[in-house]
């Protein structure tokens, strides 16, 4: 393509903005916090989505957009820093392990509080780990977490020890563990049923003032937020139905922030001079995955899934006729990369290439295994037939009727796979039915996303047959009913490794036995297409480098924006001391005071330069042509 030089050197650029312009932004932020009250200024986020979430529970968050809110209200015991992912400090300033590996001791932040003025206490930690033991809900999210924990013990105010059966990696990454404060909660008849409440008290920089389930989320500062303020008053999450119809809500400058954009959304967009476009890696992949067999643990089967899906030789076939890049180049217009495993590129260390062993696009391999395996007799129409169950390869494909990708990429599915003689069916569904239908069982093959978080075995346990459901009833916690026990004894290897060489290479080894067996094909890992309004600057990205606004483990994107005017005043000196106090200020403050205000014209000038590249990426239909 004679356009790819042009966008590889565009990425280039941002990558190379990014940090400085992440760097800046935090070094600035005491500027915006040092005032005692807020701006009175709001920022409007547009998501698609919003209407599917169930409830606001933070500790049964199991959809991108829970997790971005509730990062925004409750923060963790451990963060992910926002350099590189490693483990930084949250509500616990600092910790220690034993010799032995067993005995884990957490030291709280004694400044931390609740936003009704209590104090975050190690007995809120012990009160929230046993909620997460004890109730079914809760540790049905959260056991992989929380059984390991043999006792768990307040050794005063601000010290908590826990003890596990085994060495644990995890016990470093509690980014997952959000404390909840006990003197409310222990009110709440049944934490499991909790759907979120305004005005709980909170440990983050926003509380819930609204929850409007499938319209908006309204968030307040915390103006006494223990870990400095926002610097502005409120966060509004506006539900859209399409991305189309929020796309227009920026342009016309009814929000302020939009994420899971496409190529051809991004270029209308960059048209306009009052927004910035950014494009940037992510931890989010696109997938198709097939019903391995719904079943319990104990082997029942429920559901109604076609039976031959699940031969590992037949989801193999078909990831042969699968041609990624194509999808990557088309789809996506080259912002992305072809997929692996459920282990996003930007986690380096996690990330497995399959290299020689990476399924060649080949129609003929694919018919070659088919054969091989008995699949070679055909109806009448030329479809072939399980030679177990006598049924036709006739395939459902369901797919999401809300993003207009996933018909694209289904045209191309149904092509692919014909060349198998392999019939497939598709079923636009709306999301909601869809994944109620998924947890059921009821599927053969369906398309899905998912954002990969950088502890594995959050996500990885998805692919445990510990995840099976007891009774045939649905379930939203495994991938797919797969279940391998030799995947089960990675996962645990990985679980307890305290040696991080030791760990990537169970984490490694795991991912290629998903990748040979294909209970999913990951089709590609995208980047990240957000935009914003130039009234806002200063969001934080995860990592700082070069990565997401939104839909971070984290809080940094939102809570590191700033009102653009508020910049402006900043770097033009509004707000500083008398004219005759300035040289005395600064002396008395060492300097301080003169490196902020470097850093701030920093900000404006970066910001500045940052927004006339971001903005001037062009439209990609006819750079494909």
């Amino acid at each position: 393509m004679a356009t790819t030089p042009i966008r590889r050197w565009r990425r280039m650029t941002a990558i190379a903005l990014a940090p400085m312009l992440a760097a800046a932004a935090v070094a600035a932020s005491p500027a915006f916090a040092a005032d005692d009250d807020t701006s009175d200024a709001t920022l409007v986020v547009g998501k698609v989505g919003l209407n599917d979430i169930p409830h606001l529970n933070p500790l049964d968050s199991g959809w991108v957009v829970q997790g971005e809110i509730n990062h925004l209200m409750y923060d963790p015991l451990i963060r992910w820093s926002q350099e590189d992912f490693t483990p930084a400090p949250g509500l616990a300033e600092d910790w220690e392990v034993s010799d032995d590996g067993l005995t884990w001791t957490y030291h709280l932040n004694p400044d931390a509080t609740w936003s009704d003025g209590e104090p975050v206490t190690a007995q809120d930690v012990v009160f929230t780990i046993d909620l997460m033991q004890t109730n079914d809900i809760l540790n049905s999210r959260h056991g992989g977490l929380v059984d390991q924990m043999t006792s768990v013990e307040a050794l005063d105010d601000h010290t908590v020890e826990i003890t596990t059966d085994e060495p644990s990696a995890i016990m470093n990454h509690l980014n997952g563990l959000m404390p909840m404060p006990e003197h409310v909660w222990s009110e709440i008849d049944d934490p499991g049923e909790y759907t979120g409440e305004p005005g709980q008290p909170t440990s983050g920089a926003f509380q819930l003032t609204e929850y409007s389930p499938g319209e908006r989320v309204v968030l307040t500062a915390n103006e006494n937020y223990w870990d400095e303020p926002v610097a502005y008053d409120e966060l509004v999450f506006q539900s859209f139905e399409t991305t189309e119809a929020a796309v227009q809500a920026l342009q016309q400058g009814e929000i302020d922030f939009l994420d899971n954009l496409n190529p051809e959304q991004a270029s209308a967009l960059e048209s306009n001079e009052d927004v910035t476009v950014s494009i940037q890696p992510s931890r989010h992949l696109e997938n198709i995955s097939f019903n391995t067999g719904a079943r319990t643990k104990d082997g029942e089967e429920f559901g109604d899934g076609h039976p031959a899906l699940t031969d590992p030789v037949v989801r193999q076939a078909i990831h042969h006729v699968i041609d990624k890049e194509q999808l990557v180049d088309i789809i996506l217009d080259g912002n992305g990369t072809p997929g692996v495993s459920w282990v996003a590129p930007i986690f380096s260390e996690h990330f497995w290439d399959p290299g020689d062993e990476r399924f060649e696009v080949s129609a003929e391999r694919g018919n070659e295994l088919l054969d091989e395996a008995g699949y070679d007799e055909r109806t009448d129409d030329g479809i072939r037939i399980d030679p177990e169950s006598g049924e036709p390869l006739n395939f459902r494909l369901q797919y999401h009727s809300d993003r207009p990708a996933y018909a694209d990429i289904v045209d191309f599915l149904v092509d692919w796979i014909g060349e198998l003689d392999i019939a497939v069916e598709p079923t636009p569904m709306e999301t909601v039915p869809l994944n109620e239908e998924l947890d059921a069982g009821n599927y053969d093959i369906s398309t899905g996303g998912w954002n990969y978080g950088p502890d594995p075995s959050e996500d990885l346990a998805y692919l445990t047959c510990d995840r099976l459901p007891d009774e045939p009833e649905p379930t939203d916690l495994t991938f797919d009913f797969y279940c391998n026990e030799e995947v089960d004894a990675l996962w645990e290897q990985q679980l307890r490794a305290t040696d991080s060489e030791e760990r990537a290479e169970a984490v490694k080894e795991l991912q290629q036995i998903v990748y040979r067996d294909s209970p999913q094909i990951i089709l590609y890992y995208d980047h990240a297409i957000e935009a914003y309004s130039n009234d806002w600057t200063g969001f934080g990205m995860l990592p700082e480098s070069g990565g997401t606004i939104a839909r971070q483990q984290g809080d940094y994107g939102y809570t590191q924006a700033v009102p653009a005017d508020m910049a402006e005043d900043a770097a033009a000196g509004d707000g500083s001391a008398d004219d005759g106090d300035d040289t005395a200020a600064a002396s008395d403050d060492d300097g301080s005071n003169t490196g902020l205000i470097v850093a701030i014209v920093v900000v404006a000038l970066i910001v500045i330069g940052g927004a006339i590249w971001l903005v001037r990426r062009r439209a990609t239909a006819h750079e494909r042509e």
